[in-house]
């Protein structure tokens, strides 16, 4: 009844991907912030900073990041639609451990502020 070209514009299937134009590129590369209802608390942060400090800290976040962001990127489903739900998925992950990454950099941005204002 309808032609592919028909059923799944080109201009919608940009937009279902990744937006419109360079801006929907690079918002793909540079995600959103995280919302601040995910922002971990002051104390859950400056735990994770102090724990990837030490060696067995240091240790399981190195393991976290193996099975989240330096997963290998293995996202070629049968279908559009099956990789699209691969590449979802993936995101999730790799939003874990972007999370914990964060986590450590605004413990580490808290321990800093609160040994410099603790030596003035």
């Amino acid at each position: 009844m309808f032609s592919p070209r028909d059923a799944q514009p080109l201009d919608l299937m940009l937009k279902s991907i990744g937006g419109e134009g360079w801006d929907g590129i690079e918002g793909l590369i540079n995600p959103p912030e995280m919302p601040s209802e995910y922002q971990p608390d002051e104390m859950v942060a400056m735990f994770l900073a102090g724990m990837a400090r030490s060696h067995e800290g240091r240790m399981t976040i190195e393991w976290l990041m193996d099975i989240t962001l330096r997963r290998p990127l293995r996202v070629t489903g049968r279908s559009f639609e099956e990789t699209a739900l691969l590449c979802a998925a993936r995101q999730g992950s790799n939003g874990v451990g972007e999370a914990v990454l964060k986590a450590i950099a605004l413990g580490d941005r808290l321990i800093s502020q609160r040994q410099h204002g603790a030596r003035r």
